[in-house]
């Protein structure tokens, strides 16, 4: 049984090779037809490599440019995060100033009111007298 499984299989296998051969219709293949796809096979290859080569070179310069751009990001967080610190010392300073303003204001015109936001006082200057 083994061996009629086999016979059929190869007879099919013969049958199959003779008449690829046959349907291809093409003579054998020369040195120089070998030849010419070993060429191809390595022309394939040096593309290839050219390829890789090339995307490697833009990997590369991609990989410059976001080391770059995160230098130049930290640079600017640091700058911003100096401008944020000189800003709070300002507003620091700006509300002590207007603070001891107000206490001097009150202290050199104690009869005399400051009324911040209203038509007198506050943001002008100008001061009204209490009634």
């Amino acid at each position: 049984m083994q061996r009629l499984s086999i016979s059929i299989i190869l007879a099919i296998g013969i049958a199959m090779f003779a008449l690829s051969g046959c349907a291809r219709g093409e003579k054998p293949a020369t040195t120089a037809d070998i030849m010419r796809e070993y060429a191809a096979d390595v022309q394939s290859e040096v593309d290839l490599k050219k390829d890789l080569a090339e995307q490697w070179e833009q990997g590369s310069e991609l990989a410059q440019t976001g080391r770059d751009r995160i230098r130049d990001g930290e640079e600017m967080i640091q700058e911003g995060q100096s401008q944020i610190n000189q800003g709070k010392r300002e507003m620091a300073q700006g509300t002590q100033l207007m603070q001891d303003s107000e206490r001097r204001f009150h202290q050199n015109f104690p009869g005399l009111q400051i009324r911040p936001g209203g038509a007198t006082g506050g943001t002008t200057g100008e001061t009204s007298s209490a009634d």
